[in-house]
């Protein structure tokens, strides 16, 4: 099995949001999530031996997103996918060789 995902696999058409504070009039500052970025991803959630080791790494991990590489992701942002919400605790370069991230999530509830 590759680490890098193929054309077939990059099924699942993804939305990267960020977070934009607004005022609400009231002195408020509620966050509101853009569409800042589009791409095509392949989404899986982790099997129950990945899911137990995420879980030492980083509690909540549920999904592993594989998707090409980008400059604009950071860690703040969140993921919109087939009407699920994957706000993302870890990005990684896959081989260091910026052609492909892996980004961990965790399903918002």
């Amino acid at each position: 099995m590759s680490k890098f995902p193929t054309v077939g696999d990059m099924r699942h058409r993804i939305f990267f949001q960020q977070p934009v504070p607004t005022d609400d009039g009231y002195g408020g500052k509620p966050v509101t999530w853009v569409n800042c970025g589009e791409a095509w991803a392949k989404v899986e959630p982790l099997t129950g031996r990945e899911y137990f080791y995420a879980h030492q790494i980083k509690a909540e991990v549920t999904h592993r997103v594989k998707t090409r590489f980008r400059q604009d992701i950071k860690e703040d942002m969140r993921i919109s996918a087939n009407g699920r919400i994957l706000e993302i605790v870890s990005i990684i370069d896959i081989d260091e060789g910026h052609q492909f991230f892996e980004i961990l999530c965790t399903e918002a509830k």
